[in-house]
């Protein structure tokens, strides 16, 4: 919203600043218009709370609609009964997350889209049918949701090719139509890319894509100073302040070293840099290993450390006029922390449990050889991969599709078709 409204903010200075392009994709252009032109709408209308409502109200009845074809699909030709219904009617973390004003939430419901889509194509491609009898409209809409889901967060263009990838071995020859669907995405997102300098968007840094190295670079540093050469010294420095790294380094935050990253530096200067980070690994791998193991280790168990809750706004002192939301209860008991204290039980508000879930409910599809669940969670499990490289430990956002579509696929995968794909 700062950067739809014009402050200066992180994301301004990390894309350069440049007067030619005052806006940038390093938080998803979709994002600024979307969430910027909330507040704007609420403006004209003469309360932003009341805009904010109206966002949140579309958003839960579109993430039910699609619950909804995902659940109605899975009774058809899984014979799924009520359970699954009354698993999201019934705990009270799925309507917390439908109802967060935050782009992640909108990122696990574009997810949800995806999967719906590939939940109708396994109808066609199955060992019962084909695709030829998929409907022009099918395309269109698949092609649409996937460049959807790719505008929501810069790493899904690499989930749906890594997906595309995935689905010869699948499915053979017989998703060759889905595959076109999925190219086709892709050519027109990476040509949206292309042109997003030309209408004054500036592309993300390449921070975010060296943010695993940078950390693992601070983490030898700030271990074993004194094995530094001078050489590899010059070599970090053309990227990263060398005298700050030891410094600036946190064990579950990326941010602090890779929002260092001098944005001049050039293609020779970060070729010298990748050859100290590669001998660098070769003399204290551990090191390495520790700096990734300490900024994601608390989605892969149950840790306590990091709940499911996350604040969904919050105000700036610089910008004290931006916004004015207001909690419509704000002394309401809640509860939750006090559920989340309980052993074992308070497993169920932890994001290192429901990762472990899915992983168990992946690799018993891959055991069942069911390829009709093993494609529907290509989503959630390469976003699942993602998290081995978090910027941060514990960011329930980041995990957020993943919950918000479990129960999905686990209904999914612990059924067996009922019988052959009907035709809609």
């Amino acid at each position: 919203m700062q950067h739809y409204f014009g402050y200066a903010d992180l994301t301004t200075v990390l894309c350069g600043a440049d007067p030619a392009h005052p806006l940038d994709n390093h938080h998803p252009i979709l994002y600024t218009f979307l969430y910027g032109g909330t507040i704007e709408f609420g403006n004209a209308l003469g309360s932003q709370n009341a805009a904010v409502f109206l966002f949140l109200l579309l958003q839960s009845l579109l993430h039910s609609w699609l619950l909804a074809l995902a659940i109605d699909w899975l009774r058809r030709h899984r014979g799924t009964k009520g359970w699954l219904t009354a698993v999201y009617a019934l705990c009270p973390f799925f309507g917390m997350w439908t109802t967060l004003w935050l782009k992640d939430s909108f990122y696990a419901l574009c997810t949800t889209a995806l999967m719906v889509c590939l939940l109708h194509w396994t109808s066609r491609i199955s060992r019962e049918g084909d695709a030829r009898g998929v409907s022009v409209k099918m395309w269109l809409v698949t092609v649409a949701v996937m460049l959807l889901f790719m505008a929501s967060k810069n790493q899904c263009i690499y989930i749906i090719l890594l997906t595309l990838c995935v689905l010869p071995f699948l499915f053979g020859r017989r998703s060759a139509r889905l595959w076109v669907c999925g190219a086709v995405a892709t050519l027109l997102f990476a040509l949206f890319l292309h042109l997003l300098p030309t209408w004054g968007v500036a592309p993300s840094g390449r921070q975010e894509k060296l943010g695993v190295l940078f950390q693992q670079t601070a983490r030898y540093v700030h271990d074993h100073p004194e094995e530094v050469t001078d050489a590899e010294r010059k070599a970090i420095d053309a990227v990263l302040p060398f005298d700050s790294l030891a410094t600036a380094y946190q064990p579950a935050l990326q941010d602090p070293v890779k929002f260092m990253y001098r944005r001049n530096c050039t293609a020779e200067q970060r070729n010298a840099y990748y050859a100290v980070w590669w001998e660098m690994a070769k003399k204290h791998p551990s090191a390495y290993v520790a700096a990734v193991w300490d900024c994601c280790d608390a989605y892969f168990h149950p840790s306590g450390r990091y709940p499911l809750f996350f604040v969904a706004h919050s105000w700036s002192p610089d910008v004290p006029n931006l916004f004015h939301l207001q909690a419509a209860f704000p002394n309401a008991p809640c509860g939750m922390a006090a559920f989340a204290s309980l052993p074992l039980v308070g497993w169920m508000a932890d994001m290192g449990f429901y990762v472990l879930l899915f992983l168990s409910f992946f690799f018993w599809a891959l055991w069942k050889r069911d390829r009709a669940a093993l494609l529907v969670a290509q989503p959630c499990l390469w976003a699942v991969a993602v998290l081995w490289v978090a910027p941060a430990n514990g960011e329930f956002r980041y995990v957020l599709p993943i919950l918000w579509n479990l129960p999905l696929l686990a209904a999914l995968i612990f059924s067996k078709p009922t019988c052959a794909p009907s035709s809609s």
